[in-house]
């Protein structure tokens, strides 16, 4: 009897085996999820100008947009002068603006900041990827008074505010994958704003509402490309 009893107990190996293959399905139901439900931009425009790396990031954030919906189109712009930084904007076709991680302060007019201000305002979505300048030049343009906190993973997902976004299908627990992780502190965070992933108060990625628009913040840098991971 006891020999039948010990067979009947799985191994500490099959525990791990099942609890590995429940996570899974969890994951891969989660991802289903996501793809029935969201709603994925047909066009985005990406900033591909010197104030960002071009040759190992831009490639690869264009793909990692594209991984759930291959029919997105990517249109880039190198340059922000006024009149060309213009076009981007008033193009009523395209709702999305993606800055990449900047590996220096983009060289942008106080005409062109109005401008984004004003695409914003409207109803349109940007979205900054990376590091404190990209942090500094939100302020700059937004007039934000957001401050830098850096704090070690994990993340956590913030289950009060993902409810309905995109956010809500990501795992409620996203490891630090290199030193080219940033974050604000989340006081610091405009009204109206909310924390998506943090820990201890500061927070790596957080939306804030602009009028009718959203501006986004994803304090990842994608540099090197392969520590990605979860991000």
């Amino acid at each position: 009897v006891a020999f039948v009893a010990w067979r009947a107990q799985p191994s500490s190996q099959s525990v791990d085996e099942l609890f590995q293959a429940k996570a899974l399905e969890t994951q891969q139901t989660t991802e289903l999820s996501f793809l029935q439900t969201s709603a994925f931009v047909d066009q985005i425009y990406m900033y591909a100008g010197l104030a960002v790396d071009n040759k190992h990031e831009t490639g690869f954030i264009a793909k990692e947009i594209r991984k759930h919906n291959y029919q997105t189109v990517i249109r880039l712009f190198t340059s922000l002068d006024d009149a060309t930084f213009r076009a981007v904007l008033w193009d009523q076709a395209v709702h999305c603006l993606v800055w990449p991680p900047f590996v220096r302060y983009p060289g942008i007019s106080e005409t062109a900041k109005t401008d984004l201000r004003a695409y914003t305002a409207a109803g349109n979505n940007v979205v900054f990827i990376g590091n404190y300048v990209a942090v500094q030049f939100m302020n700059d343009v937004y007039g934000f008074q957001l401050m830098d906190d850096y704090q070690n993973g994990p993340y956590y997902r913030n289950d009060r505010n993902v409810r309905n976004t995109p956010y809500q299908f990501l795992p409620s627990r996203i490891e630090q994958a290199s030193i080219e992780t940033y974050a604000v502190n989340t006081r610091s965070i405009p009204p109206g704003g909310k924390s998506m992933l943090d820990t201890l108060g500061a927070t790596v990625a957080f939306v804030v509402r602009y009028d009718l628009g959203t501006v986004c913040w994803i304090g990842y840098n994608y540099n090197p490309p392969f520590h990605a991971d979860q991000w």
